[in-house]
């Protein structure tokens, strides 16, 4: 069985992955994590969020999901710029607008906010 979260590889990766979920009206739900840094916390989170994006993708819920590895240098000012200050960070993107930035989330939290912000089909 093939992962339903997408790993970005790098910015222009990134910028597609955006691209087309705004393209498709499908909430994108970021993780930033970092196999280095804060390692445990983001290995924790990591079967959670896999298991909430393979949930959403089973019941057609309009949502993408992605990891951005901070570790990675090329992404550590695209972490600035969408001011992650801790890992693991998730944001739920929306027609390129940030809905929701959330830290070290429980599953529910996750739940919720995914719930909340992906467009109803």
């Amino acid at each position: 069985m093939s992962s339903s979260v997408t790993a970005v590889r790098d910015m222009n990766h990134f910028y597609q992955v955006v691209d087309n979920a705004n393209g498709h009206g499908k909430l994108l739900v970021l993780e930033f994590m970092g196999k280095v840094s804060y390692r445990s916390t983001c290995e924790f989170m990591k079967p959670i969020f896999e298991s909430i994006a393979a949930n959403c993708k089973k019941n057609n819920v309009k949502a993408d999901f992605c990891t951005v590895d901070v570790d990675n240098k090329e992404f550590k000012e695209l972490a600035k710029d969408c001011g992650v200050q801790a890992l693991p960070t998730f944001l739920m993107i929306l027609d390129y607008d940030e809905e929701a930035s959330i830290v070290a989330p429980n599953k529910e939290e996750l739940d919720e906010s995914i719930g909340k912000y992906a467009p109803k089909t």
